[in-house]
């Protein structure tokens, strides 16, 4: 159960890492793909519109022009129609009612736009009429304009628009001036024009719709496409997303798996670094440990005549148990040390861990080294969320290389401030410093300060990573002869 809450919070987070580096992906694909193609696309559809635009205007143009054709052809008819009346001149010379009315409606045969007919002398007075409105038999036509236009010009016809006129109805006037034996005559009908649109408005429909249509189904299709062209460029996209997600989590997780084998490298070899420290402080008790079970042995042998109480005896084994429980946390601190585990963030004290590798791991080699370590803590500093593992890696590392750059006598400066909800960790040393080109070295990989064999040169290059992998900055600042400072900025909680 422990071991399977442990790896819930791991799933997480390479579950909010594979979602960050998709999130990432999607973003850049779509400002380097999708939104070009969405503008290309949507200009073309604008340039498509205005070339839309024209051609509808074009087509009405068309469309104005085909009807004004076919009306002049169909009113052409018509007037062909009133012509074929004209044969006989004694209808129009003494026009008689029976034979109008015979006319009229040999014409509306032909057509049923025709309403009446009516022969006018040369003065504009009717001489016959057949149709709707015999009140019209009484009305002179001398003042009309198409009656002045018809005498006054050299055509022998005049079609008029629709008017009103006499009859106070929307209607077209179509005459033809005719001079039977030396006489003036007007043959004169009209006609309907809502008779004729609706004879014309099937052909005027047939070709609106022919032309309209075409332009309507353009459209559609433009639409269509320009729509399915976005849908499959967004599924391209979103697909090379996680493609490019997937490759960049494994090479991620492969890259961290490297980074923890060689943090686990660099850790022991700093363990190594410290195995004559170790090896001290767990010689320390086992001396004490054996002095002990030499002089409990002694008080049982008879030769020395010892009569031990249980008070003497005691105190000796509470020395030897003591020592043992000092091996035993040295076992322990060391094991902790060198575990390799996955990132576990936990609340704790900075102070504390600080205190517990100089008084542990490197208490004994200060001691030797004559070394004084000075702590400038602030005390104001809240307990901290992060890896306290890779912080103790990070810091005994700083310590260790600090111990192994003072010559002599020296001293470490151990100082903790707040800046925010940030806090910072310098470590100052009085060693012989680097110089500017082994400043701009010092976090490589492999690169050391130290005499040949004497380190590896992972150890800040390792720490580094770490602390930019807790979300923080590490520097340093040197000069030759004057000592370093390492700076850790880290983020108070994670």
């Amino acid at each position: 159960m422990a071991a399977t809450e442990r790896a819930q919070p791991s799933a997480d987070l390479h579950n909010t890492l594979y979602r960050g580096l998709l999130r990432h992906a999607l973003v850049r694909l779509t400002f380097l793909y999708f939104i070009p193609l969405l503008l290309l696309t949507l200009f073309f559809h604008v340039q498509y519109r205005l070339v839309v635009t024209d051609a509808e205007q074009r087509h009405r143009e068309s469309l104005a022009y085909h009807q004004a054709a076919m009306l002049e052809l169909y009113l052409g008819d018509r007037l062909l129609n009133l012509t074929d009346l004209t044969g006989d001149p004694n209808t129009l010379l003494e026009p008689r009612r029976d034979e109008l009315e015979a006319h009229l409606a040999e014409l509306k045969s032909v057509s049923g736009a025709f309403i009446d007919l009516s022969v006018l002398d040369g003065s504009g007075r009717v001489l016959g009429y057949a149709g709707p409105l015999p009140s019209l038999e009484k009305r002179n036509y001398s003042g009309e304009a198409w009656f002045t236009r018809l005498l006054a010009g050299a055509s022998s016809h005049v079609i008029t628009d629709v008017y009103l006129g006499f009859r106070e109805e929307p209607h077209f006037t179509m005459a033809l001036k005719l001079e039977p034996r030396g006489q003036t005559r007007i043959l004169r009908a009209v006609l309907s024009p809502e008779v004729a649109r609706t004879q014309l408005a099937a052909q005027v429909d047939e070709f609106e719709e022919t032309g309209g249509g075409l332009l309507a189904n353009i459209a559609t299709n433009i639409w269509l496409f320009s729509a399915l062209f976005c849908l499959i460029g967004g599924l391209v996209i979103w697909l090379q997303a996680r493609w490019v997600a997937r490759q960049q989590y494994a090479a991620l997780l492969k890259e961290r798996q490297l980074s923890r084998q060689l943090g686990q490298a660099a850790k022991l070899a700093l363990v190594g670094e410290l195995a004559a420290g170790i090896a001290h402080e767990i010689n320390n008790p086992l001396a004490v440990v054996a002095e002990k079970a030499g002089l409990i042995k002694d008080l049982f042998d008879p030769r020395f005549e010892k009569n031990a109480g249980p008070g003497e005896l005691s105190a000796h084994l509470g020395s030897i148990e003591k020592a043992v429980y000092r091996c035993s946390e040295i076992t322990r601190q060391l094991l902790g040390f060198v575990r390799q585990r996955d990132v576990e963030l936990k609340e704790g004290d900075v102070h504390e861990l600080i205190n517990g590798l100089v008084d542990g791991f490197l208490g004994p080699e200060l001691a030797v080294d004559d070394i004084t370590v000075v702590k400038d803590f602030d005390l104001r500093l809240p307990p901290v969320t992060t890896d306290r593992s890779q912080l103790r890696q990070v810091v005994l590392n700083l310590l260790k290389n600090a111990v192994d750059s003072i010559a002599g006598p020296g001293t470490i400066t151990l100082r903790t401030r707040r800046a925010g909800d940030r806090f910072t960790l310098a470590i100052i040393d009085t060693g012989h410093g680097m110089t500017p080109e082994q400043l701009e070295l010092v976090f490589l990989p492999f690169f050391t300060t130290k005499p040949p064999g004497k380190g590896t040169g992972l150890g800040l290059s390792v720490s580094y990573g770490i602390i930019e992998g807790l979300g923080g900055h590490m520097a340093v600042t040197s000069a030759p002869g004057q000592g370093s400072e390492f700076t850790i900025e880290l983020p108070l909680r994670r």
